[in-house]
């Protein structure tokens, strides 16, 4: 019988996403009632849901109000010190008393302190910079970025963290391996989520027979993929149980990986073994579906948290060379 077809999806997240058509936008939409409302995800990256929308059971509530209390007043000035006392009038000729002398000048007014904040913000990248505490109880500052899809990603940096490496960073991000009927158009979609243009000589996308833990199929990558960009390579991944793929860098450095509809732990990819269970293997309910149009994917696009199970889930909505949605 032939080896059935299956479709991975990757997803993508971050640190803390609020899914918005823009930064001030998605604030107004976060804080329509004077309080943002966000999830922190066990990893310790703070999301920022979509309006309707409510954490996980695995992600802990948050919420804090978007204008905090007023500054103090600044400091009044002191008055000046009293000038002294004029000198004693001499006695009359009767032994009067002299007149009282002239009162001394008053002192200068003491400067006007400065205002306090104002305990609100304008847009949400003046978040940018605040002091924070990170998942592993360190001192940090928060870093405020926006996605090409619109998603605000809140991090809390630790200080003196080393800067991430140069270059693009590539995850699976879908794969369509079941179709409805006759297997065909499977594909496996590659996403760069880094800041810059990531270069894809020597990196190779592989997928692997779960049965034998060893490759079927290889395809050598080129050229290079813009940041924020996906690249969809047309292949049929198998449908067996279970079946995996690799994403090898040069030097046969494991990318990504993901194994589904079972466990693939010992891989042998040329003269090596790779692990392709990243964290949590995903559950038997969450598989490409040849009665329903779909495939697996990133949810959020492009979140890698190296957990599978948390990332990856199936989506009726196919994305081939997009951002995933659901």
């Amino acid at each position: 019988m032939k080896s059935r077809i299956r479709t991975v999806m990757a997803l993508g997240v971050a640190a803390l996403a609020l899914t918005v058509g823009g930064a001030t936008a998605g604030l107004d939409a976060a804080a329509a009632d004077g309080v943002i409302k966000a999830c922190r995800h066990k990893s310790g990256i703070l999301l920022v849901p979509s309006a309707g929308k409510a954490c996980k059971r695995s992600e802990q509530a948050l919420s804090w109000n978007v204008e905090g209390p007023a500054g103090p007043a600044g400091a009044d000035g002191k008055d000046g010190a009293p000038g002294p006392a004029g000198p004693q009038g001499e006695a009359g000729a009767r032994g009067e008393t002299g007149p009282a002398g002239p009162t001394g000048p008053a002192g200068p007014a003491g400067p006007v302190g400065p205002a306090g904040p104002s305990g609100s913000i304008a847009a949400i990248e003046a978040l940018d910079g605040i002091a924070c505490t990170t998942s592993a109880n360190t001192q940090g500052e928060v870093s405020v970025e926006t996605e090409i899809d619109g998603a605000i990603v809140l991090t809390c940096e630790a200080e003196n963290a080393p800067p991430p490496p140069p270059g693009g960073t590539l995850v699976l991000n879908e794969i369509d391996y079941d179709q409805v009927g006759a297997d065909t158009g499977g594909f496996v979609e590659i996403h760069n989520t880094g800041e810059s243009a990531a270069d894809l000589s020597g990196v190779a996308l592989v997928l692997v027979d779960g049965g034998t833990g060893t490759e079927y199929l290889r395809r050598t990558l080129t050229g290079t993929l813009a940041a924020g960009a996906y690249l969809a390579v047309e292949v049929d991944p198998q449908n067996g149980a279970p079946d995996g793929v690799a994403l090898l860098g040069s030097g046969g450095a494991l990318l990504d990986a993901l194994s589904y509809e079972g466990a693939i732990e010992a891989a042998t990819i040329g003269s090596a073994t790779y692990d392709l269970v990243e964290g949590t293997l995903l559950p038997p309910a969450t598989a490409d579906s040849n009665t329903v149009d779909g495939s697996l994917s990133r949810i959020p696009n492009g979140a890698d948290t190296n957990d599978a199970a948390d990332d990856w889930t199936f989506t009726a909505t196919v994305t081939r060379g997009a951002a995933n949605m659901g």
